[in-house]
């Protein structure tokens, strides 16, 4: 058995998988990090690599340039391995240019990473609004000093209003509790939503915040770095980009304000075509422009970050096991007999493979005549084929993901798997093509991340 990262082949199989990695970087069964292409106004529904008992969410939109609108990121509709995002002006505005939205996720609790660095996800409901004109004392803050439980010596806190209750925008504020300018820290942390200038207030809405200490590593082929930056970021009317240097290239960052100096509001953003070039993360304060000043200019902040580099790579094995059927009438592989072949796919790799392109192919042998039929005749299975996903998370199905060629040449795309066979036994199948849907796991995070796929066939 002979197996590469992102292509399959094998003489004893004589098939190929082929797929794409996927954006989303998996530190943890419980953390991961993704970069959404291109999200613009509309809902875009994004994929997890992991499945989580309750996400927390963190986002961060790139402005690709000063000429560009404001946006905030709005989240919606997030489940155990899905969440909306979409790109938002102040107020309930279209008119933002579609750009990447980088994100952190991490399940709700204490998650502990292969290298000992605990991601703490935890969220609140606010239930008041906090603004220039409404006010920035503590009243419209809500401490969630209890909720952190991680036991911190300094903090890095990621944070996002993680729900749509309101059309209207506001976006995720931190401080200590006593003084708006001033980072949250262990002993205390309060958080809010904020609208700005703007003269209004908000629904409820809920508030997620991930917290760990600064500091960098590396873990399942990724490595990151979190850290609070100097007090140097200013607004998208000053003079961006704004940066903070690294130690590597980095291809996924989030951002939040440590804190509000600025008395008009702001949050964080990435800035630039490229915001994170090699050794820096360029960053900005932008304000929403409905109310007061509009100029967008802004004093200068400190900014947490989080940044990622994803070194992860797929690995595809796989193997073909052949067995006497059940139902044959000889009970060994001799002519005349009726055998089964398995076909075993694994995904030893870091990372997962994109969704909807994993692609098989058996060549048979010549002396063996595909069966299309019930695969155990009276037995359980009711399918031509029995496919058991295991922990792979993928699906199948005949009518869509299988198909079979005549062909002397092997098929390299589901499109050319186009004969349809007779029923019963039929020599003139000289291919099986398979095409299981959705995202193939990683085996680094998910144990035997692998599929497996039977037929029967006959021996002349």
């Amino acid at each position: 058995m002979v197996g590469v990262a992102h292509h399959f082949s094998c003489a004893m199989l004589a098939a190929a998988v082929i797929s794409l990695p996927a954006a989303g970087q998996a530190l943890s069964p419980d953390v991961e990090a993704v970069r959404v292409a291109n999200v613009g106004a509309a809902w875009e529904t994004v994929d997890l690599v992991n499945t989580y008992s309750t996400a927390i969410v963190t986002c961060t939109y790139n402005l690709r340039s000063a000429s560009d609108n404001e946006a905030t990121v709005r989240i919606q509709s997030v489940t155990a391995n899905s969440f909306q995002v979409r790109a938002q002006r102040f107020e309930n505005s279209n008119a933002v240019t579609a750009s990447d939205v980088h994100c952190l996720i991490a399940d709700e609790g204490l998650n502990t990473l292969s290298d000992g660095r605990v991601i703490e996800a935890r969220s609140v409901v606010s239930t008041v609004t906090a603004g220039n004109s409404v006010g920035w004392n503590i009243a419209n803050y809500t401490e969630v000093t209890s909720q952190v439980t991680g036991g911190h010596a300094s903090l890095v806190v990621l944070g996002q209003v993680m729900s749509f209750n309101d059309v209207q925008a506001s976006v995720f504020t931190t401080n200590n509790c006593n003084n708006r300018s001033a980072p949250p820290t262990p002993a205390r942390m309060c958080v809010a939503k904020h609208i700005g200038q703007i003269n209004d207030t908000r629904l409820d809405e809920t508030l997620g915040f991930i917290i760990t200490e600064p500091g960098t590593g590396s873990v399942n082929d990724v490595t990151y770095a979190f850290a609070r930056g100097a007090d140097t970021v200013r607004g998208v009317g000053n003079a961006p980009p704004y940066t903070y240097g690294l130690g590597g290239d980095f291809d996924t960052g989030v951002a939040t304000l440590a804190a509000e100096d600025g008395g008009q509001g702001g949050w964080a953003v990435l800035f630039g075509v490229d915001p994170l070039p090699n050794n820096q993360i360029q960053l900005a304060v932008d304000e929403e422009t409905i109310a007061g000043d509009t100029s967008r200019s802004h004093t200068t902040e400190e900014v947490y970050y989080g940044v990622f580099q994803n070194n992860q790579t797929a690995a595809l094995d796989a193997n073909k096991s052949i067995s006497v059927s059940p139902v044959s009438s000889i009970p060994f592989a001799v002519p005349g007999s009726d055998v089964l072949y398995t076909l075993t796919v694994e995904n030893a790799g870091t990372a997962p493979i994109d969704t909807d392109t994993v692609f098989l192919v058996d060549t048979l042998a010549n002396e063996v005549s595909f069966y299309n039929g019930d695969i155990d005749d009276s037995g359980p299975e009711t399918g031509v084929i029995a496919f058991n996903a295991m922990s792979s998370g993928l699906t199948f199905s005949e009518a869509g993901d299988l198909g079979f060629s005549s062909a002397a040449t092997k098929p390299t795309q589901m499109s050319e798997c186009t004969y349809t066979p007779a029923a019963g036994y039929d020599a003139n199948v000289r291919h099986v093509c398979f095409a299981p849907k959705g995202r193939m796991r990683a085996g680094s995070i998910q144990p035997d991340a692998e599929f497996s796929l039977t037929f029967r066939g006959r021996i002349e």
